[in-house]
Parts: C-alpha cells; structure tokens; sequence
C-alpha cells in the first residue's frame, strides 16, 4: 500500500503519518482547544507540536465579517469589470473599512509586540513571534 502525499503552500511533501494514544478526559480537552481556535486538529497539533503559539483572539470575529463583506464585493466587481458591465467604481468606502480593519488588529498585535502591515505581520513581528501563528 502507498503513503499518501500531501503537497503544502511551502512546496514540502508530507508523507509520514503521526498519532498517539490519549485519554478521554485528555482528548476532551485537546478538542476543547481546537474549536477554540478554529483550525483543524491537524492544523492545531502541528503548529503546537512544532512550537508555535496559537494566539485566539475573539476581538477578531467582527472584522474577519467585514474582511469577507468587502472581498465578496471586490469579487462582484472584478467579476463585472471582466464582463465589461462596469469600467470604473469608486474604492474609498472600502478602503477606510480596510485601514479601520487594519488600525483595530494593529491593536491587538501591539499587545503582543507585533504589527499588521500590508496583509501579514511586519519582519520585526515575525522575528518577535519566530515566526508563530
């Protein structure tokens, strides 16, 4: 029988299979953390069996909402300037969603030394957190 294979976003091939035994009350927990979280069990025990730390902030659910909004209404648009329907629109509403967004998870990056630039965590962040999630 063949391994499965897993290609992920860093080109490296998973191919080795991992598990171990808990208990009840230990398994109880771990899923507990995990939903917390919102990754999957995989994405969860690897992060943390790699040394990672999993940050959960509930503060980001009301603008990860927003997040979606606006890419849903960039879709529709770029989808109707594709078609030809539309050829120019004005952005500034959503670009000061966006910069809102932005200065609120600026905030909580600035509580653990961080920092939010362009869509991911500034060098100086990433150096801080060694590259953690």
């Amino acid at each position: 029988m063949k391994n499965k294979a897993n290609t992920n976003v860093h080109g490296r091939t998973r191919n080795k299979k991992m598990s171990f035994w808990v208990s009840e009350s230990e398994q109880k927990r771990i899923k507990k953390l995990i939903a917390r979280t919102g990754l999957s069990q995989r994405e969860y025990l690897l992060s943390t069996a790699l040394g990672k730390t999993v940050y959960q902030v509930d503060e980001l659910k009301p603008m990860l909402f927003e997040l979606k909004a606006i890419g849903r209404n960039l879709n529709q648009l770029t989808t109707l300037a594709h078609q030809g329907r539309i050829s120019a629109i004005n952005l500034s509403e959503a670009t000061n969603a966006l910069s809102k967004n932005y200065a609120a998870v600026n905030g909580l990056y600035e509580r653990i030394q961080g920092a939010l630039t362009s869509g991911g965590l500034s060098e100086n962040a990433e150096k801080n957190n060694h590259g953690n999630v």
